[in-house]
């Protein structure tokens, strides 16, 4: 519960200083989408939102809209420029909006430290990664990404706990330890990262714990950075809490000059992406 009350006094946080002052943000929107676009409008109490995206979107009325052949590359030449003060990649193309923004800007966006705050359908608040297929596949991005993670949990006030998986049991590893080879061996190999990662994170000084394969009882326990084996099983934890009534509430690029905040292209509850990324600009002036 201590977790959970904590991301109450975040939420009033992130609450008071959305309500500091409006901002301008630009929303990457492919087509019309009803629960969309009922989502920035109430948001709208928050900022000024201008959508990007293709001819299929000049119908939307009650928001601004800016029609783009590439919209990937506008939304981001909007945020460069200064014409808005932060965006939310939406539902246009994540690989080409990165693209965009790393030439746009000469700024490399970093993965590793891109927290991201999902919701289950219980209602239970916890950072996740890797989410992304081609990340976090050797123990060193994870170990980044883990001290990346808690150090941006303590900015917010947020005690971190970080919970290691594995692909293998504690007891079922003790007894096949000398598997070296096939799939018992990668199941192991992902154990010893497991207890390389716990040493290097308590190292750092902060609360770590190897969970092996359970998820569940370290969410149970309050865990609230879940470090998956690699981005590809990351992204099926994220799906899956999407398919059964959770959401992602942010996921927003640390250690760049501007404000960006992403999103699973299936979403269509933003409200909690506006109100963040408006709460981040407002702390950042």
């Amino acid at each position: 519960m201590e977790n959970q009350d904590q991301f109450k006094s975040f939420d009033k946080i992130i609450e008071n200083l959305a309500n500091k002052k409006r901002a301008k943000i630009g929303f990457g929107l492919i087509r019309p989408d009803v629960e969309i676009i009922k989502s920035l409008k109430r948001s709208s109490k928050f900022a000024d939102i201008v959508l990007v995206g293709p001819a299929a979107i000049k119908k939307v009325g009650g928001l601004r809209k800016i029609i783009a052949t590439n919209p990937e590359q506008k939304l981001v030449e909007i945020l460069v420029s200064g014409e808005v003060e932060g965006i939310v990649r939406g539902t246009v193309d994540d690989f080409k909006t990165r693209e965009a923004y790393s030439k746009l800007s000469e700024q490399k966006l970093n993965g590793d430290e891109s927290p991201a705050l999902l919701q289950d359908c219980l209602n239970r608040r916890f950072f996740l990664n890797p989410a992304s297929n081609p990340q976090g596949w050797q123990k060193e991005e994870r170990l980044k990404i883990a001290i990346s993670h808690a150090k941006f949990c303590k900015t917010w006030h947020i005690k971190p706990r970080i919970a290691v998986f594995t692909g293998v049991r504690h007891e079922t590893y003790k007894r096949r330890k000398d598997v070296k080879d096939g799939v018992v061996g990668i199941l192991n190999k992902t154990y010893e990262d497991a207890e390389w990662l716990v040493k290097k994170i308590t190292r750092a000084g902060f609360e770590v714990k190897n969970w092996s394969i359970d998820l569940d009882l370290a969410l149970e326990s309050g865990y609230n950075i879940l470090l998956p084996v690699n981005g590809m099983v990351g992204n099926q934890i994220l799906r899956t809490t999407l398919a059964f009534g959770g959401k992602v509430l942010f996921c927003t690029y640390a250690g760049i000059a501007h404000f960006y905040d992403d999103n699973s292209r299936n979403e269509k509850d933003f409200d909690y992406h506006i109100k963040w990324l408006v709460a981040n600009i407002n702390r950042g002036k």
